[in-house]
C-alpha cells in the first residue's frame, strides 16, 4: 500500500543538492496517546458482544423495548447507542434490540431489564482484535516517521522544482493513507472500548391456538399466486419436450401403421 521509506527517501535526497542534515519529528499514531488504559495483559483488545433472552407479559414486552432505548438515550456518559430496534405488537408481542456502550453502560440496560423481566439466557461472546490494532500502530508510526523526513526534505531551501513537486505529491499521498488507517484503527478501538448487547424479548402466553390460522389466512393469496406462478414455469419447461415426445409417437405410430398395411398386401 504505502512505498517503503529507504528507497523513496533516498530517491528524493538524491534530487537536492544541499546535504542539510534531516531532523524528522515523528507524531505518535492518532488513538494511541488518548486511548483509555486497558491493562497490559493479553486481553486488553478483547471486544465484548452480549446476547440476552427475556420474557414478560405479553402487554409488557413493548413497554419494556421503549424503556431499555430510553435507557440508553440517558446513558451519555456510557457512550449508549441504539444500533437497531424491531417492535413486533399484538398477539405473541415480542422485541429485539441492538445496542452498544461501555461495560458500565451494559451493567445498567441489564438492570434494567432483571427489574421489569425473567432473564431466561445470557451469553458472552468476545473477539481479540489485538493482531489488526497492533498492526495499525505499526503502520501509523512507519507512516508518520515518512512523513516526517519529507517534511524535512521539503523545507531545505535549495530544493529544486521538481523535487518540490515530488515530494508535495508524496506527502499527499501519505497524508491520505495516514487518514485512513486512523479511520480504521478508530473504529477498531471502539470495539474495543464499547461492548455490544443484543436483546430479544418475547411475552410468557406464547402465540394464541388461532395466530398459526390467521397468519396462514393472510398468506393465501401470497402463496396461491407463488404456486400458480411455478405451475406456470414448469408448463413452459416441459411444453417443448411433449411436443417432442408427441412428434415421436406420430412418427413411429404411422411407422407402425404402414409395416402392418405391408403384411397385409403381402
Amino acid at each position: 500500500m504505502w512505498r517503503p521509506i529507504v528507497v523513496v527517501a533516498a530517491a528524493l535526497l538524491a534530487a537536492c543538492s544541499s546535504p542539510a542534515p534531516e531532523s524528522a519529528a515523528a507524531s505518535s499514531p492518532p488513538g494511541s496517546a488518548d486511548r483509555p488504559a486497558q491493562g497490559s495483559g493479553v486481553n486488553r483488545y478483547l471486544a465484548y458482544e452480549h446476547s440476552v433472552s427475556v420474557r414478560t407479559d405479553a402487554e409488557k414486552v413493548i413497554a419494556l423495548a421503549e424503556s431499555l432505548q430510553a435507557a440508553c438515550r440517558g446513558a451519555v456518559d456510557d457512550a449508549c447507542a441504539i444500533l437497531g430496534a424491531n417492535l413486533s405488537r399484538g398477539d405473541g408481542a415480542r422485541a429485539t434490540l441492538r445496542l452498544r456502550a461501555r461495560a458500565s453502560g451494559i451493567q445498567k440496560l441489564l438492570g434494567v431489564l432483571s427489574a421489569q423481566g425473567d432473564i431466561e439466557g445470557q451469553s458472552t461472546t468476545a473477539e481479540d482484535l489485538a493482531g489488526p490494532i497492533e498492526d495499525n500502530e505499526k503502520k501509523l508510526a512507519m507512516l508518520n516517521s515518512y512523513r516526517g523526513q519529507l517534511e524535512a526534505l521539503r523545507g531545505r531551501a535549495n530544493a529544486d522544482v521538481d523535487s518540490l513537486i515530488k515530494l508535495t505529491r508524496e506527502l499527499a499521498e501519505v497524508q491520505s493513507q495516514i487518514e485512513q488507517l486512523s479511520g480504521s484503527q478508530a473504529q477498531l478501538l471502539q470495539r474495543v472500548q464499547t461492548e455490544i448487547l443484543t436483546v430479544s424479548i418475547y411475552s410468557s402466553g406464547g402465540l394464541s391456538f388461532w395466530s398459526p390460522i390467521g397468519d396462514a389466512s393472510s398468506d393465501f393469496g401470497a402463496d396461491l399466486s407463488e404456486a400458480i406462478a411455478a405451475m406456470i414455469t414448469a408448463i413452459a419447461f416441459l411444453l417443448p419436450w411433449a411436443m417432442l415426445a408427441i412428434a415421436i409417437a406420430l412418427v413411429w405410430a404411422w411407422r407402425a401403421w404402414r409395416r402392418r398395411r405391408r403384411a397385409r398386401n403381402s
